[in-house]
């Protein structure tokens, strides 16, 4: 019986996978700004919500063994961090949390490509995926801030925090460019770069993939 509905849970989890990962990484994206303006509150929530995206990445990636215990040791340093508040530990985090999701997207993307991949699937993924590059890029340029100060700032010297990394990533990645945060150094600018190359690329890879696809069920049907 027990056997029974964990086989059945893991077969929800296997199916669902990609829907629970972009809804947890949306809320992340999307809610904080509307969770007013205590900053540990917000902080807390977002400690929260890494919590589940480590959660749904480990589910799926759970056959892996270094991608397994990866996502053990994340889980726990995001909880000590919520106790001890450390930089360290916090940016510590936000890298085996970028490994696990970038591995979670990766198996799930080979699964729809696959003959047996559900192609209703695509879409979700490719949202997820470009997700994940802007999620991946707002955590690597909060941690060049932290190694190196004063890699960004805001045109009207406003605090930057983590939310306002992510911010900054979404626009560069998308060619938006606004001006108000600003890469000043030469790293900085560097990460700039890679950011709109990889959302780009991403664009034109995930889009000749989707249509890869639809012409290989098309004449397979």
């Amino acid at each position: 019986m027990i056997d029974s509905s964990k086989n059945k849970f893991l077969h929800y989890v296997d199916t669902h996978s990609i829907h629970m990962l972009l809804v947890s990484i949306l809320i992340l994206v999307f809610m904080p700004p509307f969770l007013g303006d205590t900053d540990s509150f917000i902080d807390n929530f977002i400690k929260f919500d890494f919590l589940l995206i480590v959660t749904t990445s480990f589910l799926i990636v759970r056959r892996f063994k270094i991608s397994r215990y990866l996502g053990v040791v994340t889980f726990i340093m995001i909880i000590v961090d919520a106790f001890l508040e450390h930089d360290v530990l916090n940016y510590i985090s936000q890298i085996g949390l970028s490994f696990l999701i970038i591995h979670a997207f990766i198996l799930v993307l080979k699964e729809a490509m696959s003959l047996r991949g559900d192609t209703q699937n695509m879409i979700l993924i490719s949202i997820t995926g470009y997700l994940i590059i802007g999620l991946v890029g707002g955590f690597l340029a909060a941690g060049l801030e932290f190694w190196e100060a004063n890699s960004y700032s805001h045109s009207t010297g406003m605090a930057l925090d983590l939310y306002s990394y992510i911010y900054y990533s979404f626009v560069t990645m998308t060619t938006l460019g606004y001006g108000d945060i600003i890469p000043a150094t030469e790293k900085s600018q560097a990460l700039a770069l890679m950011l709109v190359l990889s959302g780009q690329l991403f664009l034109s890879v995930i889009i000749a993939i989707n249509i890869a696809k639809f012409m290989q069920n098309k004449r397979s049907s």
